[in-house]
């Protein structure tokens, strides 16, 4: 979900204060890279989120947004989102929410589906004490569900 931009202003007050407080320096990269992040809905591989700040930042490596993104993690401020693929997506979404996974396309929508925050966490964690959990429910967008499957090619048996 978009904040706001009062939100967005908001949150990069946070990373001010944050990077301040961890002894770290606010870079430009670090704040545009952030925004970016914040004003994305689509949990953005690093590479999206570097072809995103092209315009702003025309040196900006690869490396250096994997940096950063990891500096937002260690910060609190960013989260990796667990995904099926080999490819990393974030969020700057850290309020409590959950995700709806499409294997159709890798699309990951934030939902707030109220039965899902309502759900009991088991007993008998083996002594693990959790602190918040996020749900992921995998299956179709809408979009890939109105879309015809594809006819598998059969490489066998040949007739």
């Amino acid at each position: 979900m978009k904040p706001s931009p009062k939100q967005v202003a908001a949150r990069l007050d946070e990373l001010v204060e944050r990077c301040r407080a961890a002894g770290m320096n606010l870079t430009p990269q670090r704040t545009v890279i952030y925004r970016a992040l914040l004003e994305s809905e689509d949990h953005p591989s690093p590479e999206l989120l570097r072809d995103r700040v092209k315009q702003q930042l025309p040196a900006v490596s690869l490396a250096t947004i994997y940096k950063t993104l990891d500096v937002l993690v260690e910060l609190g401020l960013a989260a990796e989102v667990p995904v099926t693929g080999n490819t990393k997506r974030y969020e700057g979404n850290m309020d409590g929410h959950h995700h709806l996974v499409c294997t159709g396309c890798g699309s990951v929508t934030d939902t707030n589906a109220p039965a899902l925050s309502k759900l009991e966490l088991p007993k008998g964690l083996r002594g693990f004490l959790p602190k918040r959990y996020s749900v992921h429910v995998h299956g179709l967008c809408s979009t890939c569900r109105s879309t015809p499957p594809k006819k598998e090619k059969k490489s066998w048996p040949k007739n």
